[in-house]
């Protein structure tokens, strides 16, 4: 028979997998950025004060708290893992900024992100596949699309950091973004 420290270590184990592993069959990996790289992002989608950053699959939202925190926006994030809404909403009040984020728990697929001035993702291909081209009928003509790791395809991007980690795409006149319409 196993012990309780056994059944907590194996019980700790699956969920920590469980939010790993999971996230993947969704379209958003679940891996934590570190501050610095956060701070790049925003800096390269350059968020000023009083925008809106969206970021769909949030994680635990350590994005949109930076957004809020460092570079004075607001911010809404989704996120479908039930523990990281209640741990991305904790850190929200930890920090300070429960005013200016709200964390939705629901899929990104199903969310309207027509508020934001800035939409972050880092989704995999897969994913943005199935997003893109019908989320471009809910964004604001001047919103502006960061994507980390994964480009959107088909489509080219106003701007690529140095490292070709980040992409910077811009809606054109409203009704297009390259050969989506």
């Amino acid at each position: 028979m196993l012990e309780l420290p056994t059944i907590l270590l194996i019980c700790g184990l699956l969920i920590l997998a469980g939010m790993v592993i999971l996230p993947i069959f969704f379209g958003a990996p679940w891996h934590p950025l570190m501050p610095g790289t956060i701070r790049r992002i925003l800096r390269f989608a350059e968020v000023g004060p009083g925008e809106t950053v969206c970021d769909l699959g949030c994680g635990e939202g350590r994005v949109l708290i930076t957004a809020a925190k460092e570079f004075s926006a607001r911010a809404i994030g989704v996120e479908i893992d039930p523990l990281k809404v209640v741990l991305a909403r904790l850190l929200t009040r930890i920090n300070g900024v429960d005013d200016r984020v709200n964390i939705v728990r629901g899929n990104l697929f199903d969310f309207d992100p027509g508020s934001a001035d800035v939409l972050y993702l880092y989704l995999t291909h897969q994913a943005m596949d199935k997003l893109f081209p019908e989320i471009l009928k809910k964004l604001k003509p001047s919103v502006r699309i960061v994507s980390y790791r994964f480009c959107l395809r088909g489509m080219t991007p106003e701007k690529v950091s140095e490292d070709k980690t980040l992409f910077l795409y811009q809606l054109d006149k409203g009704s297009k973004i390259n050969s989506y319409y």
